[in-house]
């Protein structure tokens, strides 16, 4: 994801920072998805911490590991988040949890290879299958879309992370897309504490 240790660290640092920052002030203004997400966006941030290990040279199979699964458990962990709110019907929750179900089946079977190449940034071998990154997608999607609400902020939220994901492969190339989104996803919680201002 990142280019290299120190900035994998720094993003780290700055990401957690800027997350609790917009958690706590959510908190304060009483508006709980914000919380929620800025929270459950910790764990995304996370990735960077196991990059700046692997970046480190930091027992390498361990820290690969780990970036594995905190990479391919964001789905679930923001869905356990925003399930358990009492925002939306039980049909909607239904659906949701069906669809990470059939996400969690598809990136834990069949088993894929878990290892990174080095090339000025870092590849997880994960996501070279293009089932496992549509998936990634519809569980994201399906998460803003039936458990986020208010409903147009969570749109915007969403829109928002694509959009950004895509001027990352637009910006740098698409062997590389989560460099440039190693720096995107630091203020992504304040691109939607903006939007809840503003929508």
């Amino acid at each position: 994801m990142c280019f290299d240790a120190k900035t994998s660290f720094i993003t780290f640092c700055l990401g957690v920072c800027t997350s609790l920052l917009v958690m706590t002030f959510a908190l304060l203004q009483n508006k709980t998805s914000l919380a929620i997400l800025s929270g459950g966006w910790i764990w995304v941030i996370f990735m960077q911490w196991w990059e700046y290990m692997i970046w480190s040279q930091w027992n390498a199979s361990t820290a690969t590991s780990m970036a594995y699964m905190f990479n391919i458990m964001q789905v679930p962990f923001l869905y356990f988040l925003f399930v358990l709110l009492p925002t939306t019907g039980i049909t909607q929750k239904a659906i949701a949890t069906g669809i990470v179900f059939l996400y969690t089946c598809i990136m834990l079977y069949p088993p894929a290879p878990i290892s990174v190449e080095r090339n000025g940034h870092l590849n997880y071998s994960w996501w070279s299958n293009k089932v496992r990154v549509v998936a990634y997608f519809v569980g994201l999607a399906a998460i803003f879309s039936l458990l986020v609400r208010p409903f147009y902020w969570s749109m915007a939220c969403l829109a928002t992370l694509f959009i950004l994901l895509a001027l990352s492969s637009l910006l740098y190339n698409q062997e590389s897309t989560s460099s440039l989104w190693c720096y995107f996803a630091v203020f992504f919680p304040v691109i939607a504490l903006i939007y809840s201002f503003l929508i």
